[in-house]
């Protein structure tokens, strides 16, 4: 399990690098920094996995395969 904390910007615009099938996880770079996002749904986002890309994009991978997408059309 990853532990998930609100995110809080520490630049102006964090960098996309990766997006899954339904927006529900983003692998970005920030500062220097990988991190993995998921929105809130109140237009915030949390986020973990914060720091080297190796960390961060394991994160991501092992999240986006294991993520059954529920907003689209069987």
């Amino acid at each position: 399990m990853y532990r998930w904390g609100p995110y809080i910007p520490r630049c102006l615009r964090p960098r996309v690098c990766k997006t899954s099938c339904c927006g529900e996880f983003e692998l970005a770079s920030e500062g220097g920094q990988y991190l993995v996002l998921r929105p809130t749904g109140d237009g915030g986002y949390e986020e973990t996995a914060r720091g080297l890309y190796a960390r961060a994009a394991q994160a991501y991978a092992d999240l986006a395969f294991r993520h059954r997408c529920g907003r689209r059309a069987s």
